[in-house]
Parts: structure tokens; C-alpha cells; sequence
């Protein structure tokens, strides 16, 4: 995969900067091929293995409880290793073989086929969440602060913009009207062993990273010391706090949001598609917007006002009849969720300290996995006690309330601010 060189140059940044943001770029445009493969149409493929509606919840809840027991000490094990990007490699590794398993599935009885890639899924989480946590925390020591918002919002874009156009193949590819029973199921098939080969290259593009800022020592700390560590950091208690309350709103809605295409909407192949085009679209075009208005703004605002534009979206969706509709409403959506994604990265960086910052991330991915296993049963559970429509406004209130959270930490920052400034 070649690039054009110039567009990772800037005029207040090195060389070394734009020789990782390179990387970086490409790193992120193969994941997210490998991406969308492998979990774009995942759902629907555990739908054609005649999964239920507790299949479906499964599917995102359970992951969530193993990255639970995983993340914190995987964390502890690799930032007290020698060589970060090697276990990391292998992490990759791994979670790019639980891909290639998938493909095995179909071979296996029917009436445990479902249930089976559901778990699958859900093992598969401890080398992936291990990962994507530690190369979020890589991020910081292949860029230095000033120059973070540039290179997640420039690999942001292109990755959507892969992502998309692999959508759109494979969607064109499943929507064929001569495909249908077993073929169908052997495409997916053929996509989980081409998810496994793409992955080789993006580990290996993950290899050709190099840190700029960072602490070569290895950190020796246990576990007891690691808490008092992270708890007593004020500015990562407050971000904490607030990360859960949306995240817990934001998480309870994936699995009632494809309920809702699925089986009340009935969308195929064919629609998931259109649905996921329209918002990458969006999503694209978005990324520099939220990005100068980061640099604007800074952070907590931005935070604030994209995790709220999300808070809107279970109350657009559940006033969407048709499929029509609801694709129009996904490109709204997909606006605030650009600026969502890049901004709590940006934000995590930003109150994480530099030495143990990948035991903070770690830890803020391990709670935020709590909250993945437990708020999809709660939007199930009250799915089985009303109906989809209040399940949703349900979930919106929740997202409403992790966004105000977002709103008084910006308000609390910016008097902080303002009174340092005045001191001084």
C-alpha cells in the first residue's frame, strides 16, 4: 500500500513525525479493513446461524466481562516488559487467529453454532482489548502532545474512508440476489481467512513504528500500588467518572440498535451497507472539523458536545419507521460519532501522565469494559419488559446524563484555568 508522503507532512512537525504518522496511518487503514471483514456483517452472519435476540446481546456483552479479568494485568505484565511493540506484535497475532477460527464454524453442529461464535468473539477480546489499549497508549510515545489531535484525527479519516470502501465491496459482493443459503455463509467464510491475511500487514506496518518519547526503563509496580497510582491522579478520577456514565448509555444501545435494524426493520446485507456508507461518509468528511475545533476549543468542550449530538441518537432512531429513514439518521449520527472517537483518545492522552500512562489507559479500558458487559443486559432486560422504543429512550437517557458529566467537567476545567491563569 503506497501513500503520498507529502500528506503526512507538517510545517511545525519533524521528520519523525511524519514517518510514524505514515504508519500509523496505514496501520489503521488495514485494521480497519481486517475490521470490516470481520465485524461489520458479524451480526448479520450470527442472524443466518439462526442466533436470537440473547445471542445478539451476548455477542456484545460478553466481551466486555473478559477484558474485565485481562486488561489491568496484561497492562501491569507488559509495561514491566523490555520490548512493548514485540508483545504487543503478538497480541496482534493472536487476535487476528480467533479471526481465522470463525471461518470454522459453519463446519460445526447447527444448533451449537451460534453460541459458539459468540464465545469465540468473546475470547478473542483478551488479546484484542490487550492491544488496541496498549496501541492507544503507544500512541503517546510515537507523538508527542502537540502533535496527538493531528495524527488520531489524519488516521481517523483514512481509516473511515477504508472502511467504507470495504463496506462497499463486500456489501455489493452480499447483496448479489444469486447468493443465498450455504453460498452466502461460505463468503463469509472467505472473508474471515482474508480478515487473517490482511492482519499479517498490519502488524507488520505496527513494527515499523518508532517511539520518540518515551521511557525505555521497565515500570515495577503490583497491583496494590498500580490503584493508589491511578486513583490518585485527580484530573484521571474526574475523566474516569464521566467516561463511564456515557459509556454505559453508549454501550447499552449496540445491541438494540441492530435489533432494531435487524428484526423489527429487517435490513439485509444489502442495507447494512447503505447504512454504513452513508455514515463513513459523514464520518470523513467530519474528522478535520472536530479536529480544529479540538485545537479551538480543547478537549473537554469538544467531549462535551460530541458525546451529547450521540445522546440524541437512540431518540432518532427509535422515531425511524423505515429503512430509509434510519439511514438518514445514522449520517447524523455518524457526524458526532467522528468527533466522539477522536476526542476521547485525545482526551485520555491528555490526563494520563507520561511514565505509567499505559496502566492508566489500561485501566479506563478495563472499566469501560465493565460497563460493555453489563449495559447490554441492562438494554435487553428492559427490552423483555416494555419494547423496543422504550428500551431506546431509555438508553438516550442514559447517554444524556454521561454528557452532562462531560459539560461540568469542561465548565469545572475551564474556572480552573482561569484561576491558575489569574495567580500567575
Amino acid at each position: 500500500m503506497k501513500f503520498n508522503n507529502k500528506l503526512f507532512k507538517h510545517h511545525s512537525f519533524g521528520a519523525a513525525y511524519s514517518y510514524n504518522l505514515k504508519y500509523y496511518v496505514i496501520n489503521g487503514v488495514l485494521y480497519n479493513i481486517v475490521q470490516s471483514l470481520s465485524k461489520s456483517y458479524a451480526t448479520k452472519f450470527l442472524d443466518r446461524l439462526h442466533g436470537s435476540e440473547f445471542h445478539i446481546t451476548l455477542f456484545n456483552a460478553l466481551p466486555g466481562f473478559v477484558a474485565i479479568f485481562a486488561t489491568i494485568p496484561a497492562m501491569l505484565w507488559m509495561s514491566k516488559t523490555c520490548n512493548k511493540k514485540k508483545t504487543m506484535g503478538k497480541m496482534f497475532l493472536g487476535s487476528r487467529l480467533f479471526i481465522l477460527s470463525f471461518a470454522l464454524v459453519p463446519f460445526l453442529p447447527p444448533s451449537i453454532q451460534p453460541m459458539t461464535f459468540v464465545v469465540l468473539t468473546a475470547l478473542m477480546n483478551f488479546p484484542e482489548t490487550t492491544s488496541v489499549t496498549a496501541l492507544q497508549s503507544f500512541s503517546g510515545d510515537i507523538f508527542r502532545p502537540q502533535e496527538r489531535a493531528s495524527a488520531i484525527s489524519l488516521k481517523n479519516k483514512f481509516s473511515t474512508l477504508a472502511q467504507m470502501l470495504a463496506m462497499l465491496v463486500l456489501g455489493t459482493i452480499l447483496s448479489i440476489k444469486g447468493i443465498a443459503g450455504k453460498n452466502i455463509i461460505i463468503l463469509y467464510q472467505v472473508f474471515f481467512a482474508l480478515a487473517f491475511i490482511i492482519g499479517l500487514f498490519e502488524i507488520k506496518s505496527f513494527y515499523k513504528l518508532k517511539e520518540v518519547s518515551c521511557n525505555l526503563d521497565p515500570i515495577n509496580l503490583n497491583f496494590k500500588e498500580a490503584f493508589k497510582e491511578v486513583w490518585g491522579n485527580k484530573g484521571f478520577r474526574i475523566f474516569m467518572l464521566c467516561s463511564l456514565l456515557f459509556h454505559f448509555g453508549w454501550q447499552m444501545g449496540w445491541p438494540l440498535f441492530t435489533i432494531y435494524q435487524i428484526k423489527y426493520l429487517h435490513a439485509d446485507e444489502g442495507w447494512l451497507t447503505i447504512m454504513g456508507i452513508t455514515s463513513n461518509i459523514i464520518m470523513f468528511f467530519s474528522f478535520g472539523y472536530w479536529n480544529k475545533l479540538i485545537n479551538k476549543k480543547g478537549n473537554p468542550f469538544v467531549m462535551a458536545v460530541t458525546t451529547m449530538g450521540m445522546a440524541l441518537t437512540p431518540l432518532m432512531m427509535a422515531a425511524s419507521p423505515t429503512l430509509f429513514i434510519l439511514t438518514i439518521t445514522n449520517t447524523i449520527a455518524g457526524f458526532f460519532t467522528s468527533g466522539t472517537i477522536t476526542v476521547i483518545l485525545s482526551s485520555l492522552l491528555e490526563v494520563c501522565p507520561e511514565r505509567h500512562r499505559m496502566l492508566f489507559v489500561g485501566v479506563h479500558s478495563t472499566l469501560t469494559n465493565i460497563t460493555l458487559a453489563l449495559s447490554p443486559m441492562l438494554g435487553n432486560y428492559l427490552l423483555s419488559l416494555s419494547n423496543i422504543y422504550i428500551a431506546l429512550c431509555i438508553t438516550a437517557f442514559f447517554r444524556i446524563v454521561g454528557s452532562i458529566a462531560f459539560f461540568i467537567r469542561s465548565n469545572y476545567m475551564k474556572k480552573s484555568n482561569n484561576k491558575l491563569s489569574i495567580e500567575i
